[in-house]
């Protein structure tokens, strides 16, 4: 891969030890070209702009929290404009029940058109349980998609929760690609133990995934790893895989 991002909640740790300006740093030098954010810190958009821009990568995106979306999003646009972001990403919402999902799928045609009115695009992030639980006879995700404006609402689909909710990726991934700007790379290391893995250690076939989405308009594709140990040589590790495929 030539561009490939990196989640930051990989390095969650590092950051807080180091500081986003070093870690941001690091990334870089390990070949990544972009990264999405899972919060900010304190840190001012100026000075994230700097840190960015010396480091030489781009913002691409940032999962920002279902309240902040709600309450908070002239902020948020602020904040993510400032930095070159094109993508704003909700990464989890009420989901168990119908009501939830319709009331879900409500504020996010309203975030979502807000959003595209001011340059930006909004995507739903998965994880397991929106694909273990059902409402109206379907999944709940499934029917989110379906109830929300797919001008608004785009999909991120994360294919490490996908199969972990025991979900083929690949034919899941065929079924959201013609709304899906972003994706999640995320191995998983067996089918039977459901652990994270470095992108190069597991069942989850990228170069396939990538294969079915490219030819769909994805365009952003952003490594993950929740994994155990030391994060940043995680994320160096997997870095190397992923420039390869």
């Amino acid at each position: 891969m030539k561009e490939i991002s990196l989640q930051l909640y990989s390095i969650r740790d590092a950051i807080t030890e180091l500081g986003f300006e070093k870690v941001l740093d690091e990334v870089a030098k390990m070949g990544y070209t972009g990264v999405e954010f899972a919060g900010r810190g304190d840190v001012s958009a100026k000075d994230m702009k700097k840190y960015l821009d010396n480091a030489g990568l781009k913002a691409v995106s940032s999962h920002t929290g279902y309240a902040i979306l709600k309450d908070e999003l002239d902020a948020e646009m602020e904040y993510m404009g400032y930095l070159g972001a094109k993508y704003i990403t909700c990464p989890s919402a009420p989901m168990g029940t119908l009501s939830q999902v319709e009331e879900t799928a409500e504020v996010l045609n309203i975030v979502g058109k807000k959003m595209k009115e001011n340059g930006f695009t909004l995507s739903y992030h998965n994880h397991a349980p929106e694909l273990w639980l059902t409402v109206n006879g379907k999944r709940s995700l499934d029917y989110l998609y379906e109830i929300t404006d797919p001008e608004y609402v785009k999909a991120q689909l994360d294919v490490f929760h996908v199969l972990r909710a025991d979900v083929d990726p690949y034919e899941y991934v065929k079924q959201f690609a013609h709304r899906m700007p972003t994706i999640h790379l995320k191995q998983m290391l067996s089918c039977e133990s459901k652990e994270d893995a470095r992108a190069g250690d597991g069942v989850i076939d990228f170069r396939k995934i990538i294969d079915i989405t490219s030819k769909t308009g994805t365009v952003e594709y952003i490594y993950e790893d929740e994994g155990r140990g030391d994060q940043l040589e995680m994320a160096r590790v997997s870095a190397e895989f992923l420039l390869t495929i």
